[in-house]
């Protein structure tokens, strides 16, 4: 990302995938394609649609969106799955009855409301960064994020993956590659929407919120192994036939190869001013984060110093509370009173320890 703003290497095709990238260090000659696989409404909001040669959107409802802006090649292209690395053969006996691999970016996902009910009935395994931040139920077993070449052990091992999109993609139906995965190693997903999946041949897929709540549809899926089993290899035979990456490259040529004719779009030369004043940006975002942090880490360490002087002070108070019941007890005050008579008495003269009183002579 440091490098965005820098001019990149010349090259036949240049596919941008985050609405954040501003292309003006792209080679004129270069095919410019985006790919919109999430946040819809902010591709479609950009001021240099008109610079791309061609779009890919994730859904028909994202191409929708993107042709009433863009009067370019608009094709459909989903993300798809690698076949050959995620595959049923490694699922074995499959022990977990639940899996996810829902990572947690700080907002709140609509899995984490309706999974309760699940882990008071199932154990769930649970995959994903940033666990240390999530709160979840009594059932669940966070397993922290595993690499993505030990996902296919993951999904090949569960009966049920639960699938969450988050909101911009549920919005237009734009499903993850947990979806594809999962079915790939003949498991069967539950996603949050329905949304997208008939045009994807998925629409089999069960899917939880508005229609069923989510520990309905595992109860009657776990119930019943012989419909699941049936179920998941009909699934798996669609998604290794229509949406393996062999499926997505032969798809990704011909969309192409009409844009390739043409000559390329006009590219506007405040690209490249936009280029490097994101770049300026991104620059004062990230030093704004680091202040951010800062301050963070400063406001608990305050807040901790100062539940540590309440403790103290309660600790004082506990004290001085026990020394003035001390001080009222009506022994201590006859003994401190017997105290002051002692110390009035005058003492007795001195004498000699080993001889007694000492002669005047």
């Amino acid at each position: 990302m440091s490098r965005w703003n820098e001019p990149l290497p010349v090259a036949d095709v240049a596919v941008s995938m985050i609405e954040s990238f501003v292309p003006g260090g792209v080679a004129a000659r270069t095919v410019l394609v985006g790919w919109v696989r999430n946040w819809t409404e902010r591709w479609a909001g950009l001021p240099f649609l008109g610079a791309f040669d061609g779009f890919l959107a994730s859904s028909s409802a994202t191409a929708e969106q993107l042709r009433e802006r863009y009067d370019g090649p608009v094709g459909v292209m989903p993300i798809g799955v690698d076949t050959e690395l995620f595959d049923a053969s490694v699922s074995g006996s499959r022990p977990s009855d639940i899996v996810t691999t829902a990572n947690f970016w700080g907002a709140e996902r609509e899995l984490q409301s309706a999974i309760g009910p699940v882990a008071a009935r199932h154990r769930v395994d649970w995959y994903g960064q940033n666990a240390e931040h999530l709160v979840l139920p009594q059932g669940i077993v966070h397993r922290g994020s595993v690499p993505f070449e030990e996902l296919p052990s993951v999904y090949g091992s569960a009966k049920l993956v639960l699938d969450d999109l988050i909101r911009p993609a549920k919005a237009f139906g734009n499903h993850n590659s947990r979806l594809f995965e999962a079915l790939a190693c003949g498991a069967i997903p539950i996603t949050n929407t329905d949304s997208g999946l008939a045009e994807l041949g998925l629409s089999d897929v069960p899917s939880y919120g508005d229609g069923a709540p989510l520990v309905e549809i595992v109860d009657r899926l776990l119930d019943d192994d012989a419909a699941r089993v049936a179920l998941a290899e009909r699934l798996r035979a669609i998604v290794r036939e229509r949406h393996s990456y062999a499926a997505r490259a032969s798809f990704f040529e011909a969309f192409l190869e009409p844009i390739r004719a043409v000559p390329r779009r006009v590219r506007p030369d405040w690209l490249g001013w936009a280029a490097q004043l994101r770049e300026s940006l991104r620059t004062a975002e990230f030093a704004l984060d680091e202040t951010r942090s800062g301050l963070h880490a400063e406001q608990q360490r305050s807040r901790r110093l100062s539940s540590e002087l309440d403790e103290t002070h309660a600790r004082l108070n506990e004290i001085a509370t026990r020394l003035h019941a001390i001080e009222t007890h009506p022994v201590y005050r006859t003994m401190s009173k017997a105290a002051r008579v002692a110390r009035s008495l005058p003492r007795p003269a001195g004498g000699d320890a080993q001889n007694g009183p000492k002669s005047s002579e």
